[in-house]
C-alpha cells in the first residue's frame, strides 16, 4: 500500500514537474536568439556607420579640395607680382588688345619662364633705360628698346592672365627695387676700381686689370662693348672722361636736330 502511494506520488511529482522542463527549455533558447538580434543589429549599425562614415569624409574632403582650388584660382587670375629677369630674358610680348592696355607674353622661355613668367600673363610695368625706374608698358617698341637696354636684371611687375583691373597708360612710373648692383663697394673691390659702364653704371673690380681684358669684353650687366667703359673716380663715385661713341651719337642727334629745323624753315618759307 504504502508502496503504490509512493508510487502515485512519484507519478504525481513527475506530471507536474515535466511540464516546467520545455519551459526551461524555452528560456534557455530564447535568449541566445535575443543575443544574436542584438548582435546583428550591432553589427548592421557598424556596417552602416562604416559605410556612411567613408562618404561623408569624401564629400567633404571635396568640399575642401574644390575651395582650395577656387582659392587658388582667385588668387591667380588677374594677381600682380613683381620678378627680376636675367638677360637674355627669353621673352616675346605682343601689343595687348584688353581695354586696360599693356604687353601681353606670346612666349615665356630660358630665363622668363625660370622667373615665373607664363604664356598669356601681362606686362604692367617694365625696367627703364637705366635700370633705375619702372615705367608703364604701355607701347611695345619703347618696352623692348628699353629692356635691351637696361642693365641684368631687369624687373617686371605683371598680372597673372589677361589684364582686366589696371589701366597701363594712366600708371605713373616708379622707383625700381633696389638690387645687387647697387651695392656698395667693400674696401677690396674699391682698391680695385677702375672703370665704370657709362651705360649701366656697372663698375669694373676684376683682378685683372681693365687694360689687359680681351677686346671683346662686354659688361656682365648690359653687355655693352668695352668701349663704353670709362675711367672711374672711387672718391666721388663718378666716371671721369666720355665714352667712346657718345660724340658720334650727340653729333647725330645734333645733326638730326639741325635737319629737322631746316626742313621745317623751307616749309614756312615756301
Amino acid at each position: 500500500m504504502a508502496t503504490f502511494q509512493q508510487r502515485s506520488m512519484t507519478s504525481a511529482q513527475s506530471t507536474r514537474s515535466s511540464p516546467a522542463v520545455p519551459l526551461r527549455a524555452s528560456r534557455t533558447a530564447v535568449r541566445p536568439m535575443a543575443a544574436q538580434g542584438a548582435f546583428l543589429g550591432a553589427q548592421l549599425k557598424t556596417a552602416s556607420a562604416s559605410v556612411a562614415k567613408p562618404a561623408s569624409i569624401r564629400r567633404s574632403t571635396a568640399v575642401s579640395v574644390s575651395a582650395r582650388q577656387t582659392k587658388t584660382n582667385s588668387k591667380a587670375a588677374g594677381a600682380q607680382y613683381t620678378v627680376d629677369v636675367d638677360k637674355p630674358t627669353g621673352l616675346s610680348l605682343a601689343q595687348s588688345s584688353a581695354e586696360g592696355g599693356g604687353l601681353v607674353v606670346k612666349s615665356a622661355g630660358g630665363n622668363a619662364a625660370a622667373a615665373g613668367i607664363k604664356n598669356g600673363d601681362t606686362v604692367i610695368y617694365a625696367s627703364s633705360f637705366f635700370g633705375d625706374e619702372l615705367w608703364p608698358a604701355d607701347k611695345l617698341g619703347f618696352v623692348n628698346n628699353a629692356l635691351k637696354a637696361a642693365p641684368s636684371p631687369v624687373t617686371l611687375v605683371l598680372v597673372r592672365g589677361e589684364n582686366k583691373s589696371v589701366n597701363v597708360k594712366r600708371l605713373p612710373k616708379k622707383d625700381a627695387p633696389a638690387k645687387l648692383y647697387n651695392r656698395k663697394l667693400t674696401e677690396g673691390q674699391r682698391d680695385r676700381a677702375t672703370h665704370i659702364c657709362v651705360d649701366c653704371g656697372y663698375v669694373y673690380t676684376d683682378e685683372l686689370p681693365f687694360d689687359s681684358t680681351k677686346e671683346n669684353y662686354r659688361c656682365p650687366q648690359c653687355l655693352a662693348p668695352k668701349r663704353r667703359f670709362v675711367p672711374y673716380d672711387v672718391r666721388s663715385g663718378q666716371a671721369k672722361g666720355m665714352a667712346e661713341g657718345t660724340i658720334g651719337t650727340a653729333a647725330t642727334v645734333i645733326g638730326g636736330l639741325i635737319g629737322i629745323a631746316v626742313l621745317v624753315y623751307l616749309a614756312q618759307s615756301v
